[in-house]
């Protein structure tokens, strides 16, 4: 079924310039599709065990409705300029090494080498905190 203020939002979107944009030089409009998922262990074709939302308390990790634990890909289109940003949420121990191996040689895209964090319980019920690794796929620092 199509949703004709989609069809309506592409058509405008479609029909703008890179010079249509706010007096702050943003897109006149948008359109944000958020798509939410869970990594698949490939052992066992199932979601990585005790790496959910629902695992780490629904926790917000952003302004954007992202959660720990969720993954999923986040695409803007605009009149002046499009992106695609992917999170993941790897499992933080053992697995992490592994799984983030078979996501490298999986994905069309190569995955950044800065913008790790592992992500440990706070005091309880505060929350989480998150630390910053060394990317498990970075050659330089985890050894392929």
């Amino acid at each position: 079924m199509r949703d004709d203020r989609i069809d309506g939002l592409l058509a405008a979107l479609d029909a703008a310039t890179p010079v249509d944009v706010t007096p702050h030089g943003h897109s006149l409009a948008a359109l944000v599709v958020n798509a939410l998922g869970r990594l698949i262990d490939p052992s066992s074709g199932t979601p990585y065990v005790g790496v959910s939302p629902e695992a780490a308390g629904e926790f917000a990790v952003d302004g954007y409705g992202r959660t720990l634990g969720a993954s999923g890909v986040r695409a803007t289109f605009g009149t002046t300029a499009s992106s695609l940003s992917l999170w993941l949420s790897f499992p933080g121990d053992e697995r992490l090494a592994d799984a983030a191996a078979h996501v490298r040689a999986h994905v069309p895209v190569r995955l950044s080498t800065k913008h790790w964090r592992r992500w440990s319980p706070a005091r309880p019920g505060n929350g989480y905190r998150s630390v910053r690794i060394p990317s498990p796929t970075n050659p330089k620092t985890c050894g392929d």
